[in-house]
């Protein structure tokens, strides 16, 4: 009896401890009535830390998605700007051979013009050098975008595995609320159940103890009674 009700853990008015209902009835009442509350507190518990959890991973996943929107449109923009490089390349590839093929035909005997050939070999060789930095802006945009592609899928990894770990977190959560709810309900049936026996058992010592009263009153008139 003392197990079921928690003597050491429920409260006691007037510094009661006994809770056997045949020696007071409402310290038992009061006693089995809080260990009756305590489940349901325990699932208003579980539920509210249930609800924090969703809304705390929640707020998570919704970062997690929006890093992954921001780095999908960088990495499109410098698609853009890699694809604008390897344009200008090639304008540029197609402009040197133009000159180059100008400047050959230039070279050919019979025209001896010095300042038009000088002019197309500077044309060529700004040409040259604006190939050269072209190249050099292209190479330094692919490793940019693979260091990029690096870091973002290192960091995808990580967040894959925290998202993961949230949302085995969370179902364990729920697993766990449902244990608890079922093993509340079973433990509330249970406490109800020792309450009924417990009240007919009452009612049953209540009326042995009105019929041991009233035999022990008739004995007493009849132990008063003269005798004849």
């Amino acid at each position: 009896m003392d197990k079921i009700l928690g003597v050491d853990k429920t409260p006691k008015k007037g510094g009661q401890a006994e809770t056997k209902p045949f020696t007071n009835f409402s310290v038992f009442h009061d006693n089995l009535i809080t260990r009756l509350k305590a489940p349901s507190q325990i699932q208003l518990d579980f539920d509210k830390r249930c609800k924090e959890a969703e809304v705390r991973f929640t707020e998570k996943l919704d970062w997690f998605e929006s890093s992954v929107k921001t780095y999908a449109e960088t990495k499109a923009g410098w698609r853009r700007k890699f694809g604008a490089k390897e344009g200008e390349l090639e304008a540029i590839k197609a402009a040197n051979t133009d000159m180059a093929s100008q400047l050959a035909s230039q070279k050919r005997p019979g025209q001896n013009d010095g300042m038009e050939v000088r002019a197309l070999f500077a044309r060529a060789t700004n040409a040259e050098h604006r190939l050269i930095n072209a190249q050099n802006q292209l190479v330094a945009a692919e490793e940019k975008m693979t260091a990029m592609n690096q870091k973002n899928t290192s960091a995808d990894s990580k967040w894959e595995a925290r998202v993961k770990e949230y949302e085995s977190r969370l179902k364990a959560a729920e697993e766990r609320v449902k244990r608890e709810r079922q093993g509340s309900k079973e433990r509330v049936a249970e406490l109800e159940n020792n309450l009924k026996n417990l009240q007919r058992q009452f009612e049953l010592a209540q009326k042995r103890n009105q019929q041991l009263n009233e035999v022990i009153d008739t004995n007493k008139v009849a132990s008063s009674s003269p005798v004849r």
